[in-house]
């Protein structure tokens, strides 16, 4: 982060309360990925005929739902644009993220959302797996913050679909301009390839993609240092899958990125491309 800038912008901290309260640091974020469309309203997602209200986001919408249950303790900082969910209960974003500036456009939602799902991974507590963040001296590894690359691919996994279903929504609105929907498309190919290679057989191949589409992130090349010296490499057993059931998100849910996935070209990474 830049000191003087952060000087200049200044720190905010604020508390999400459980339930959704109007005037919540991330109420504008859990509004839009609980957002529903009834029949008639342009969406992906809607037949002809259907009659119910439908997500535009399943996954997103069940986040929305969960982190409802729950207090989160938001920092809004400079960070550069990144956002950090360093240990349980806290996230930290951007300061162009506050208030609508968290859902000005899908990848906005994502982003929240992508933190968001580090704060169910933090409650596992596990501290090879699923670290918590607390303090817990390590040689090798951040004594505060600690997390995993795995931990990004599964976040990344949310944050990529949140971005897609509302992409995919946005694209077809008729006031999109031509040059607007070559945009959406192109963005829509790349998020289902990056959903392809993030559920493919091989999760080391998965963590090493993250390294690749963030190759400046200090925190990504640090874990992927501690973690390529570990024999398991602090990936869990158990697939991508049955982690996000395990956090609480529904068969359809998953079923759906599987659908984004198989409709893309998955990228196998040469350990050599991110070192």
């Amino acid at each position: 982060m830049d000191l003087s800038s952060l000087l200049r912008k200044g720190i905010s901290i604020r508390t999400q309360q459980p339930g959704l309260l109007e005037d919540g640091p991330i109420s504008s974020s859990l509004k839009a990925l609980a957002r529903t469309v009834r029949e008639g309203t342009p969406h992906p997602m809607v037949r002809h005929g259907d009659k119910a209200s439908l997500p535009i986001s399943l996954i997103g919408a069940q986040l929305a739902s969960i982190i409802t249950q729950r207090r989160v303790r938001v920092i809004f900082t400079d960070t550069g644009g990144s956002g950090v969910a360093p240990w349980r209960g806290w996230i930290i974003l951007d300061s162009k993220y506050q208030g609508d500036g968290q859902i000005n456009s899908p990848a906005a939602v994502a982003k929240v959302a992508h933190e968001l799902t580090h704060l169910l991974q933090r409650q596992f507590n596990q501290p090879h797996y699923w670290p918590s963040g607390g303090l817990r001296p390590a040689f090798g590894r951040r004594w505060i913050g600690d997390s995993t690359n795995y931990m990004e691919v599964i976040a990344y996994l949310v944050g990529f679909t949140v971005e897609y279903d509302f992409t995919a929504a946005r694209s077809l609105s008729p006031d999109r301009s031509a040059e607007q929907h070559a945009e959406d498309k192109n963005t829509l190919a790349s998020l289902r390839n990056h959903l392809a290679t993030l559920t493919g057989p091989d999760p080391h191949n998965s963590c090493r993609l993250v390294l690749k589409l963030y190759p400046e992130n200090a925190i990504y090349r640090q874990n992927f240092e501690v973690e390529k010296n570990t024999p398991d490499g602090r990936i869990p057993p158990g697939s991508w899958h049955y982690w996000l059931r395990q956090m609480g998100f529904s068969r359809p849910a998953v079923d759906h990125i599987m659908v984004l996935a198989s409709r893309g070209r998955a990228e196998w990474i040469e350990v050599d491309q991110v070192t």
